[in-house]
């Protein structure tokens, strides 16, 4: 998004909730660039410029259920930035540029990456994932019970689940956590059911 200060940034964001809102919920949505904004302390250095704008980006990805890919794919890294800013005495780090998916597509996200690119003064955020034009089956998923019977599948899910269980403090309340694993835990059944088919 353009550089604006604080009333202009936030204007846009209300703007661009303003348009998302329009838009089919069923669809995957992808959404990246620089927000010129972060939403995690870890994500940058001092004190958030824009906490109002940063609120209301914040409220666009709840709202849609949208996850930062590289956070979710590199949790416990608190050292990677994609613009730093040096002044006289002093320089400051930020996370800026970033790219949110639908978490119900979180599965094919395979891939994500933060690597320097020419010509700017931003890091370049890239993501490789297999997006289908496929709409999402019914709103309510059925787990399939003959699956508790097959060995392969509870001894995947088992190592699946545990690891997800390792990811709980990179996550600022049980409930997300809680909301993510269901979601993954679906998409997990449904990867099993159809490669196994």
């Amino acid at each position: 998004m353009p550089r604006h200060r604080g009333p202009e940034r936030l204007q846009f964001y209300q703007q661009a909730s303003a348009f998302l809102g329009t838009l089919d919920s069923h669809e995957c949505l992808v959404l990246g660039g620089d927000f010129n904004t972060t939403l995690e302390e870890r994500d940058r250095s001092g004190t958030e410029q824009s906490p109002a704008a940063a609120d209301t980006l914040r409220e666009i990805v709840e709202h849609h259920s949208l996850v930062d890919i590289w956070r979710d794919h590199h949790p416990d890294d608190t050292f990677t930035f994609t613009f730093l800013r040096i002044e006289a005495h002093w320089s400051s780090h930020f996370r800026l540029d970033r790219i949110y998916l639908s978490c119900f597509h979180l599965s094919r996200a395979h891939f994500s990456s933060i690597r320097l690119a020419p010509f700017s003064d931003h890091h370049l955020a890239t993501m490789t994932a297999s997006l289908c034009a496929e709409r999402p089956g019914p709103a309510y998923w059925h787990f399939n019970n003959s699956l508790l019977e097959d060995e392969g599948f509870v001894t995947s899910f088992q190592e699946f689940w545990l690891a997800w269980r390792g990811q709980r403090c990179a996550f600022p309340s049980a409930q997300r956590w809680w909301d993510l694993g269901k979601v993954r835990a679906r998409l997990f059944c449904c990867d099993y059911t159809r490669g196994t088919s």
